[in-house]
């Protein structure tokens, strides 16, 4: 859901400077640019406007298409990093945040016990 939350950023950012000159602001029309998904190691899909493709290639393009994306040369360097290490270890990162989970003790004391 990036696509359609950068084409809404971007006409906001129009918008609130034709807001400010007092021009008229325009409605949000969404062109859908395509999508993509990784399905497994080596597999993806791409179904993009005029090409539909999937498999070990759609996988490269899938990966290509999110380091571009990423800003700054340091963040894609290490995501890439990242995703080679974790590819030739059979790593699969885990994708939950688990942190112990802990009961509070509630105790309630009468007037006879303290």
């Amino acid at each position: 859901m990036a696509q359609p939350a950068m084409q809404q950023g971007s006409l906001l950012a129009e918008n609130l400077v034709n807001l400010q000159n007092n021009k008229p602001l325009k409605a949000f029309e969404y062109k859908d640019k395509g999508s993509m998904a990784t399905i497994g190691r080596n597999k993806a899909v791409v179904d993009l406007p005029k090409f539909h493709f999937h498999g070990v290639f759609a996988w490269f393009v899938w990966m290509f298409i999110h380091l571009i994306s990423l800003i700054g040369f340091k963040n894609k360097a290490v995501v890439f990093l990242n995703w080679v290490y974790n590819y030739i270890r059979f790593d699969r990162e885990a994708r939950l945040i688990i942190r112990p989970y802990k009961k509070k003790m509630q105790q309630s004391f009468t007037t006879d016990e303290v």
